[in-house]
């Protein structure tokens, strides 16, 4: 019966301890949601207004291409911006369209978000997980592709 206590007693202790290390890592953190729409948006070379665009990695194969809206601020040397109005735009979004061509990999849109919920911005990539880390000045202080998932259905 003790060791059963003392048991029972270090679980809820365990849990205590996680809800409040997860209550603090995650408190600035966003996410994305898939939307197909977005990756309509991107194929179609569509500029959303009161967006800046970039690009990560380098330009003869870029990894994502994101547009974020222009009361948010992307602090990142990760990312270049585009001239949305130049052949580059339609360039990289040409290249990351054939990313996965010839594999079970493709690109997808998504909606980013911050951590309440709150529409950012949009990507679009091959890379399906990002972490978006976004301080209470607006700023996007940490944002770059996690993982790639291969083959696996998204709806």
């Amino acid at each position: 019966m003790v060791l059963r206590r003392r048991f029972a007693v270090h679980v809820i202790f365990f849990i205590m301890i996680l809800f409040a290390l997860g209550g603090c890592s995650t408190s600035k953190f966003g996410r994305l949601e898939w939307d197909e729409e977005v990756k309509r948006s991107f194929e179609s070379y569509q500029v959303l207004p009161d967006h800046k665009y970039y690009y990560w990695g380098v330009s003869s194969s870029p990894g994502a291409i994101v547009g974020i809206e222009e009361t948010y601020e992307l602090i990142s040397t990760m990312y270049t911006q585009i001239d949305t109005e130049s052949d580059e735009y339609r360039r990289l979004i040409d290249i990351v369209s054939v990313q996965g061509m010839g594999n079970t990999v493709e690109p997808w849109g998504f909606r980013i978000l911050d951590k309440t919920g709150n529409y950012v911005g949009v990507w679009y990539s091959a890379v399906r997980a990002t972490s978006v880390v976004i301080n209470d000045n607006r700023q996007i202080v940490n944002f770059g592709p996690a993982l790639v998932v291969i083959g696996e259905d998204h709806k």
